[in-house]
């Protein structure tokens, strides 16, 4: 999975979810969460270029609203979206480079981010038994 080719926010889900994560939002927006998850059920780069936005909306980002909105768009998508978005999201590489990253103490997360967080590392191991039987 390369992440570093152009912007995350370029194509069209990209967009959405720079949206869907915007600080300037009140509250989530579950018109455009869903839309994003459309997205990604119809096209082939769907998958792929949402984890790349999503990925760049969480790592590193000091705004803890604007993560928390994307760990929303995420676990919207890992609810709405199929087996193609679920071996991006359970791979070693999005957990741990992105997910425990995040909840690292030197990065002093809330609580409430770090018990989100845990919680959709949670749902990945429940994914992975059924990611297996699709690949037999």
């Amino acid at each position: 999975m390369d992440f570093l080719i152009g912007s995350p926010f370029s194509s069209p889900v990209g967009q959405r979810i720079r949206e869907a994560t915007s600080a300037a939002l009140q509250a989530e927006d579950w018109a455009i969460n869903m839309e994003i998850c459309d997205i990604i059920n119809e096209t082939d780069e769907g998958p792929k270029d949402a984890i790349r936005a999503i990925k760049k909306k969480i790592v590193g980002n000091k705004n803890f609203r604007e993560v928390m909105l994307a760990l929303t768009v995420l676990e919207t998508c890992v609810k709405n979206c199929g087996h193609r978005f679920h071996i991006y999201v359970c791979s070693r590489e999005f957990v741990e480079g992105v997910l425990v990253r995040t909840i690292l103490p030197k990065n002093n997360p809330p609580m409430i981010l770090h018990d989100r967080v845990l919680s959709l590392i949670q749902v990945c191991f429940d994914l992975i038994p059924s990611l297996c039987a699709h690949h037999k």
